[in-house]
């Protein structure tokens, strides 16, 4: 799976509000995990939901490992240290080779164990969203890690806008699986 961007500083993502972004994150949360709900546990092996291999469970997965990253950008960033983005060894234009790595590494975990790890991550991301204040979240170049940009332009791409595309990719899915059936 690809993101929906290639480089954050590239997409600026615009909020008003602390409130629209708290929001966002909690409304897109919710829709990916209800959508994914709704689909019986003994599919969540399938391959096909993005490419030929990925599963349901792989993009629980490749979530969760996105949440983990930019929490880790923002620790290391407010230690004073240059995070390395995306990871270390990769660079922006080598998004399909991290996320495959990501899908190996995980791949033959647990659908439990993936499912805990993703719950315990948004907790985390979701609690330092709201934690931190309206102008730490919108006020552009605050840290030194982001540049010019708001802290948001890396968090949006990172939980609403990425459980956007994980719902959208898990609807082509099902209307893949049932052309009769509406998204």
């Amino acid at each position: 799976m690809t993101t929906a961007w290639s480089n954050p500083s590239r997409m600026e993502m615009k909020f008003e509000s602390k409130r629209e972004l708290v929001d966002s994150i909690e409304h897109e949360h919710e829709t990916f995990v209800q959508l994914a709900g709704c689909i019986p546990r003994g599919r969540y092996g399938e391959g096909g939901v993005w490419g030929e291999c990925w599963t349901i469970k792989d993009l629980f997965a490749h979530l969760t490992a996105w949440e983990q990253m930019f929490l880790g950008w923002y620790r290391q960033g407010t230690a004073g240290r240059a995070p390395m983005m995306p990871a270390e060894g990769y660079k922006w234009s080598q998004l399909p080779s991290l996320n495959r790595v990501i899908r190996e590494k995980n791949k033959d975990r647990s659908w439990r164990s993936v499912r805990t790890e993703f719950d315990r991550s948004y907790q985390e991301i979701f609690a330092l969203t709201r934690q931190l204040s309206e102008g730490e979240l919108l006020s552009p170049g605050l840290f030194g890690w982001t540049g010019r940009h708001p802290l948001t332009t890396y968090l949006a791409p990172n939980t609403c806008s990425h459980y956007r595309t994980a719902t959208k990719i898990l609807k082509r899915w099902l209307r893949k699986q049932d052309p009769a059936a509406e998204g």
